[in-house]
């Protein structure tokens, strides 16, 4: 995996490195960048997660209702840092399942789980680092690998209208960011078509795909942007924004022309195959700065 301990030529810090691992690309990114590098580490998995990938690697499986398990693993590990990685849905709490640890900190998560996605993350955070465990961004293990970088990704760009629609959603994400809500929007002609909440990116466009046409007449296919950027304040180390091939085709079938993410803020899943599937479908895929959509505005 070429380049996967990024441009600090380490794959992260030394010491065994936990990694929570959800779903998706992100967990096996990581996992064999420590291998590669020759650093300890270890996959943390809960219901729902395991993929077939992680066979590979070491791995413990663990239940949210566990804690006292959990931590207590993790000592024996050597652990001393933690990444949380790839999508995961909101754990439902089984009271009968609940070991003491955990059932001392039952109305603490019950409270969490109640919050924004990131208030909620930095929550639980905050009970690994109560525990001594150092909480790092996937960054500091792939480094400039991870990022969508600045500018067109593939063979197309976007057009003055679309940075503009582009400026117009970022606008949108950094008001609602205060509020906790979204990590994305989409705009086409000035038209805020969708804004992305608990549902994620993919059925979000996937609601864009399935408008009558009388509600886009003002817009109609191939227009707009979805515009990806973490929530004001966000903490990076918890859910940074990602796109990825699925993220490139669902915007097609969307009628979208493109997706624009702030550069060097956005996870970027399989940089070929998602420049492949931009390049085929005719779509642009770029990184802009704030002085970028400055210019398309």
């Amino acid at each position: 995996m070429a380049g996967a301990a990024g441009s600090g030529g380490q794959a992260g810090p030394p010491g065994c490195l936990a990694i929570i691992a959800g779903r998706g690309t992100l967990p096996q990114r990581l996992a064999e960048a420590r291998r590669e590098a020759g650093l300890p580490y270890l996959l943390i998995v809960f219901p729902g997660c395991e993929e077939t990938w992680m066979a590979a690697h070491p791995i413990e499986r663990h239940e949210f209702e566990r804690a006292g398990r959990l931590f207590s693993a993790l000592r024996r590990a050597g652990v001393e840092t933690v990444v949380f990685a790839g999508a995961m849905n909101r754990p439902r709490l089984r009271p009968w399942r609940v070991d003491w640890t955990a059932l001392r900190l039952l109305g603490r998560a019950l409270r969490l789980l109640a919050r924004g996605d990131d208030a909620m993350l930095r929550g639980f955070g905050a009970v690994f680092e109560e525990r001594g465990l150092r909480l790092i961004s996937p960054a500091e293990i792939l480094g400039d690998e991870l990022t969508l970088p600045r500018g067109a990704l593939g063979r197309h760009a976007p057009s003055a209208a679309d940075l503009k629609d582009a400026a117009r959603a970022a606008a949108i994400v950094t008001a609602l960011g205060p509020v906790d809500v979204g990590q994305g929007a989409v705009v086409a002609r000035g038209l805020c078509l969708a804004v992305e909440a608990i549902e994620g990116t993919d059925l979000m466009l996937a609601r864009i795909a399935e408008l009558p046409a009388e509600r886009r007449r003002a817009a109609p296919p191939p227009s707009g942007v979805l515009w990806k950027a973490p929530k004001p304040g966000q903490d990076r180390r918890f859910d940074l924004p990602t796109i990825g091939p699925a993220t490139v085709e669902g915007a097609a079938r969307a009628g979208l022309r493109g997706i624009v993410g702030a550069a060097g803020e956005i996870h970027l899943l399989d940089p070929q195959a998602t420049r492949e599937a931009a390049d085929r479908l005719g779509l642009f895929v770029f990184g802009a700065l704030p002085s970028d959509l400055a210019e398309g505005g």
